[in-house]
């Protein structure tokens, strides 16, 4: 696997990522933790570490599913990036919410279904989310 640094971060990504839009039921299939668990798994055989999910996929599902998939031991070899900004409202419905305080209501739902997984950043913790959104507001 080819990898790649993200951004101006030191954190080093696969050039092909796990999309998890799918684990939200939408595409006609609903995913068990056992088959999403093996999923991440094979991934991470393959050199995958960037798994990409929303809120909106599925209100939360496919975050908790890879919250239950990665055990706190492997936390350190995945990077996660999740979105805000369209709020699930049932089967391909989404609102689109995206002031301060929507980003911080998203952004916590969202840590609070990987909850599972142990965080090992001060920048991933729920007491930051103010700060960060703060920061992207500024760079608007």
């Amino acid at each position: 696997m080819k990898y790649r640094r993200l951004g101006k971060t030191n954190l080093k990504v696969s050039v092909i990522g796990l999309g998890t839009w799918q684990l939200g039921g939408e595409w006609g299939k609903q995913f068990t933790q056992d088959e999403v668990t093996a999923m991440l798994r094979r991934a991470g055989e393959l050199g995958i570490n960037l798994i990409d999910t929303a809120e909106c996929y599925g209100d939360h599902t496919s975050e908790r599913l890879i919250g239950g998939a990665i055990s706190p031991a492997e936390r350190d070899r995945w990077i996660i990036a999740t979105k805000f900004g369209h709020c699930f409202l049932g089967h391909l419905k989404r609102s689109d919410e995206r002031s301060p305080a929507d980003a911080v209501r998203q952004l916590e739902g969202s840590l609070n279904a990987l909850r599972p997984i142990t965080w090992t950043s001060s920048n991933t913790t729920p007491s930051a989310i103010p700060n960060l959104t703060t920061r992207i507001c500024r760079t608007r």
